[in-house]
């Protein structure tokens, strides 16, 4: 069990911020390409060329989560492990684990530690614009090797169910962390248990936790 832990997205509205020192407070869960310039603990990878990449990428001390179909073929990798599985079950599409992106499972990683309180940083969601337009993909790592591929920003309605059902299934404290301005899902403002913070509160928080130690 850790107390908290954060999971570090790649929406384009963490760009500037300093997310080193939560590596000195709480378990850092990586989504994707973020392994490429940060040393990280976790990292999920459920795309299998992003798997591929962090594995040779990473070192032995980095474990890499990836989907139930891929990670048999990284047998020769001992630190690449299968993500846990859904705290539930559905008949709907967005219920098949196939359909879950790599943020939520990173969530779902996370919850594997039991936190009091997780953290949910740089899962900003929604486009950087009306129209669907590559310039538009919310993602630091777009047009990099791995992502030149999304041609549009994505549709967020399968992100917002799925981590409606983490939250629906979890006893810790989530905290959203975005700009100040930022809308959350009308879904998740029904939960006792999830609350939207800003990045200059994450940082003050942070700051407080290192004066405690």
């Amino acid at each position: 069990m850790t107390k908290y832990v954060s999971v570090i997205g790649n929406g384009e509205s963490r760009r500037g911020f300093d997310i080193t020192p939560l590596k000195n407070v709480t378990t850092m869960v990586g989504c994707n390409a973020l392994f490429r310039d940060h040393n990280l603990d976790y990292v999920v990878c459920v795309d299998r060329h992003m798997c591929q990449e962090a594995a040779n990428t990473c070192g032995k001390n980095t474990t890499i989560f990836t989907r139930e179909n891929w990670y048999k073929q990284f047998a020769f990798w001992p630190n690449v492990k299968r993500v846990p599985d859904l705290p539930y079950q559905g008949d709907k599409r967005q219920d098949d684990p196939f359909h879950w992106g790599t943020g939520q499972f990173a969530a779902l990683v996370g919850m594997s530690f039991k936190p009091k309180a997780m953290f949910l940083v740089g899962m900003d969601l929604w486009g950087l614009g009306k129209e669907k337009k590559p310039e538009n993909v919310n993602n630091i790592y777009k047009g990099t090797k791995g992502y030149t591929y999304i041609k549009r920003p994505v549709d967020p309605s399968y992100w917002i169910y799925q981590f409606n059902k983490l939250f629906e299934h979890s006893d810790c404290r989530w905290i959203i962390v975005n700009e100040e301005d930022w809308k959350m899902p009308d879904e998740w403002k029904v939960h006792k248990n999830v609350f939207q913070d800003t990045y200059q509160g994450l940082a003050k928080w942070i700051n407080n936790q290192l004066t405690k130690q």
